[in-house]
């Protein structure tokens, strides 16, 4: 298997995005992306809680892949 871990960060604005070349996309856009490249999205892992309330700040999203062995 291979994986692949995007960066998900939460905006000022209150909405986690993913920052692909500047440009801002979704989590559901990441997701249809790393889709068209033959990833499967497998879950998430928190990578920075902020507050006392524990607020997830970012997270990284879990993408595999098969390796083609021949």
């Amino acid at each position: 298997m291979k994986y692949k871990y995007l960066r998900v960060k939460l905006s000022l604005s209150g909405y986690f995005h993913y920052n692909k070349d500047g440009a801002e996309m979704s989590p559901r856009e990441a997701i249809e992306y790393m889709a068209a490249m033959g990833y499967r999205y497998v879950g998430n892992v928190p990578v920075r809680i902020r507050g006392s309330h524990g607020i997830m700040a970012e997270y990284d999203m879990i993408f595999e892949k098969e390796l083609q062995i021949n």
